[in-house]
């Protein structure tokens, strides 16, 4: 469950109709040269983080805590949670 690395777009701003080309600045954010429109792509949040996710010793606990449900895999499957709780 890594981060998956941000695939930078090129965007156009079509603020005022002048269609230019928006620079990224990093960490999601784009902005327009002409008129300083910002723009941040929801996408680079839904890379996910390793320092917010569960480990899969925590995921397997809670898991079998629920009666080893389907909702609570947490994106494990359930072969890694089974060994997670050996």
């Amino acid at each position: 469950m890594g981060r998956k690395k941000y695939e930078v777009w090129e965007l156009l701003c079509r603020n005022k109709g002048h269609e230019e080309k928006m620079m990224y600045e990093g960490d999601g954010n784009y902005v327009c040269p002409v008129c300083g429109d910002v723009y941040h792509d929801p996408d680079y949040d839904d890379d996910g983080d390793d320092s917010e996710s569960l480990s899969v010793y925590d995921a397997a606990d809670i898991w079998l805590s629920n009666g080893k449900d389907e909702d609570y895999t947490f994106g494990y499957s359930v072969e890694e949670l089974e060994r997670a709780l050996r």
